[in-house]
């Protein structure tokens, strides 16, 4: 490059200096040349003075080679540019997430608390989606927005539930305290069942839990008014069966049936009267109930 700039130089040098002479030599045919001439006459200045153009045009024109390797050299860096491509970087998307839904594969109970203590409120059935607007630290239960409002939350377990849209800004709760269960009610039923024959007559009644305790203990009473006969039997268990040899069995479960034997019973036919209170604890204690009912022999 620097040769080339050098050569360059140098002939812009000589340009000028023939330039200069040229411009010498024009006036100086034109001071030779009468005013009067006509085109005839001034042909072989003219002739001169092309030639002169001639000689300046070919000065002008670079030799042959010089000049045209930088120009031949320019194309092929371009193309040594153009054959590195261009790399535009690609801007993706972020996807945005959704609020938390939930859904369950199974009808689940939502309750006031995370637990099987806390009052029913509602349901999430199958097909269902509720948002969800707090959980568990170990998710083992969902505060969702109630299908069956009010009131407008609700807890469901997470054993059928599944979470999907954004959960990481779902905040972590504190389950409202656990209820003090107040004693449910105690109910039974109880009906004369037979009279059995073992060492001595036995009266048996045939007792029916209906309440949601189990029955610890009771106290009966039976009496046959014309015969001035009573007995009283007060126990803290039940017995098993009804024949001989029965068992003793420590309480009536709910829903469960046993049966209540008075030994030694007498048998002098009639009526009898008996009163027969059941309680939910030992020794007559806790809930009681007393019940009426009248009982022949047989």
């Amino acid at each position: 490059m620097d040769a080339t700039r050098q050569e360059t130089m140098k002939r812009s040098s000589g340009v000028r200096i023939i330039i200069s002479l040229v411009v010498l030599l024009i006036a100086s045919l034109a001071c030779d040349v009468p005013a009067s001439s006509g085109y005839e006459e001034n042909l072989p200045a003219t002739e001169t003075m092309q030639a002169l153009a001639t000689v300046v045009a070919g000065t002008l024109e670079p030799a042959s080679g010089e000049g045209e390797s930088s120009e031949a050299e320019e194309p092929e860096m371009a193309e040594e540019e153009a054959g590195e491509p261009s790399i535009t970087p690609t801007l993706s998307a972020t996807p945005t997430l959704g609020a938390p839904m939930a859904s369950v594969s199974m009808d689940t109970n939502c309750r006031f608390g995370p637990g099987d203590v806390y009052e029913y409120e509602g349901a999430l059935l199958v097909g269902e989606e509720a948002e969800v607007a707090g959980k568990l630290a170990d998710e083992s239960f969902w505060y969702i927005e109630n299908p069956d409002a009010p009131p407008p939350h609700c807890w469901i377990w997470g054993m059928y539930a599944s979470v999907t849209g954004d959960k990481s800004g779902i905040p972590i709760l504190t389950p409202p305290p656990t209820p003090t269960k107040t004693p449910e009610p105690m109910s039974f039923s109880a009906v004369e069942y037979d009279v059995i024959q073992c060492v001595s007559y036995g009266f048996v009644t045939k007792v029916t839990n209906t309440g949601a305790v189990p029955l610890e203990s009771y106290s009966i009473t039976i009496q046959h008014p014309n015969e001035g006969v009573t007995m009283v039997s007060h126990q803290d268990f039940f017995a098993g069966e009804s024949s001989c040899g029965f068992t003793h069995v420590d309480n009536i479960p709910v829903g469960g049936v046993e049966f209540i034997v008075l030994e030694g019973f007498q048998v002098p036919g009639g009526l009898y009267k008996v009163t027969l209170k059941v309680c939910t604890e030992e020794n007559l204690g806790g809930t009681c109930q007393e019940i009426y009912f009248e009982a022949t022999s047989i």
